[in-house]
């Protein structure tokens, strides 16, 4: 309750009854590395920093990119980082209309983001739902993908965490869209995380604020009640189709997704190696962000700046302006 209650700017959001405006939110949790760009009528908000071969990170759900702050420090120094608060969170937010959000929405605007920031070939690393979104569009794009990171990534059935239950309850489910204390946020928050001590204030803090963007509460219900019925059918997943070399790591407390279904992610996909941390809870990039981006380099370490289009030599350029190579990428120049 006293970390709620510190982190709410008002009485009236200490009780989980108003939101923070977006223009405050906007004001401190961007930088001089935040760009924002229209996707299915969406605002997003990404980070695209440093240079050489692509890497997307992708959060998962009431979360944001911050939580990828520990590797984007390391990954920048020989990477192309881009992070996104992905659809329906952070300060991207959702559509208006909620009945839109659900998963295909989000895997679809995210394609459409790819598109946006022209990756023609990239790895990936998303957590939780984050990884559920990059292990479809891996399936999906398997041209597109180089490696693939998943961590404690959600996709087959379990069993929901214990909000997810109350939030999905019929009457809780109509209240919770406009009342949801952030003291609950708190003790989620905690609770994802194996060993409490590692959970800075400013991490703990930027979940109560997300949490009171405009319109997120209704987002984050509907959120919970998608997740809880995509978990309650052993659905067919396309994950057995990705082509892309994939790390799987996970967090041995993990009370959200279990360890136990990295079997099933074991038996689909072929080309995984997989990494456990003990003691570590949903979220071990965020928990334990140095141990685990140095995991995740070794794994990169092959990995090659995506080929671009070279400029023609002079020779090349004499046989396009005579116009006898038309096969080539270069059109013969015209108005000399």
């Amino acid at each position: 309750m006293k970390p709620a209650m510190k982190a709410s700017p008002t009485l009236a959001n200490a009780m989980g009854m108003a939101d923070i405006p977006l223009k405050d939110l906007k004001k401190k949790y961007t930088d001089q590395n935040s760009r924002f760009v229209e996707v299915n009528g969406l605002e997003i908000h990404y980070r695209d920093i440093g240079e050489g071969p692509a890497i997307v990170l992708m959060h998962g759900v009431m979360s944001s990119l911050q939580t990828w702050d520990g590797w984007t420090e390391e990954l920048t120094k020989n990477f192309r980082v881009i992070s996104l608060d992905m659809p329906g969170f952070g300060l991207t937010g959702g559509p208006e209309d909620i009945d839109e959000f659900n998963e295909d929405y989000v895997f679809n605007t995210f394609a459409k983001f790819i598109e946006n920031v022209e990756l023609e070939r990239f790895s990936m690393a998303g957590n939780s739902f984050g990884g559920y979104i990059a292990a479809r569009y891996a399936a999906q794009y398997p041209e597109r993908v180089e490696k693939l990171i998943l961590i404690d990534p959600a996709g087959y059935p379990h069993e929901q965490p214990w909000v997810f239950k109350l939030a999905t309850t019929p009457v809780i489910s109509t209240l919770s869209k406009f009342i949801q204390p952030p003291f609950l946020i708190t003790k989620n928050v905690m609770e994802i995380y194996g060993d409490k001590s590692r959970l800075s204030q400013d991490n703990l803090y930027r979940y109560v604020h997300m949490a009171q963007r405009p319109g997120a509460k209704a987002i984050y219900v509907k959120t919970m009640q998608m997740e809880s019925e995509a978990s309650s059918v052993d659905r067919p997943l396309p994950f057995a189709s990705i082509d892309a070399p994939t790390l799987l790591m996970w967090g041995e407390e993990d009370h959200w997704i279990p360890i136990a279904l990295a079997d099933r992610w074991k038996a689909d996909v072929r080309n995984l190696q997989f990494i456990s941390y003990p003691g570590v809870g949903h979220v071990p990039m965020e928990e334990i962000p140095y141990q685990t981006v140095q995991d995740a380099i070794v794994f990169l370490a092959d990995v090659q700046q995506a080929p671009t289009k070279s400029s023609p030599s002079i020779d090349e350029l004499e046989s396009i302006l005579q116009g006898d190579d038309l096969s080539s990428d270069f059109a013969p120049m015209e108005g000399l």
